[in-house]
């Protein structure tokens, strides 16, 4: 099984385990453990946005889809490779983050290795702007943050990723103004919005 595959499979877990989380809770059984929460977190950094915002059968059919392309019946779709960077992109923010905390300010040198260590971590180039970024994040938040680095490197707008990827009410959504990036393309279709 290739590296891609290997994420698309541990992907469509994820997927799995919210959507269980999800039912369960739903029929009365309580919240799942802490200590599994936890575990999802960390292999996933904002996944249990998912377990909160998007719908069940969005999650059983993101689950389904990634199992039908690691079985090979079925192409990736675009939001596939966009959830894999997105957690990819937080990780690497977090880290960030957790380095960065107690500076006044990041210096370049600093700012520079930090970035070429986060590039290894992470798998895609981080650069110093992000590590500066991330530092003193706009609105103390990291996810607006996130979404824009995500949007600029698929060739999307950032909020139409956010939309995709965690599909809920509107009030619900990326607050407006938020991510800095400009529209490069038209949102995707509802049906890929919901399950690629």
């Amino acid at each position: 099984m290739s590296l891609r595959e290997t994420s698309y499979a541990a992907l469509a877990r994820k997927y799995r385990q919210l959507a269980a989380w999800q039912r369960d809770h739903a029929h009365g059984r309580g919240a799942a453990p802490g200590p599994a929460l936890r575990a999802m977190a960390t292999e996933f950094p904002g996944a249990l946005r998912a377990l909160a915002r998007v719908p069940l059968e969005v999650l059983e059919a993101r689950a389904d889809a990634l199992d039908a392309v690691v079985e090979g019946t079925r192409p990736p779709a675009p939001w596939m490779d966009w959830i894999h960077g997105y957690h990819s992109l937080m990780a690497v923010a977090l880290w960030l983050k957790r380095r960065t905390a107690r500076s006044v300010a990041v210096s370049s040198t600093e700012a520079v290795a930090l970035a070429r260590e986060a590039t290894v971590r992470a798998g895609m180039a981080v650069d110093e702007d992000f590590v500066h970024a991330v530092a003193r994040p706009p609105g103390g938040r990291l996810n607006p943050l996130v979404f824009a680095r995500l949007g600029a490197q698929v060739g999307e707008d950032p909020r139409s990723v956010w939309d995709t990827l965690f599909p809920t009410h509107r009030a619900q959504r990326l607050p407006a103004g938020l991510c800095s990036a400009a529209p490069t393309a038209a949102p995707p279709p509802d049906d890929a919005r919901r399950i690629g």
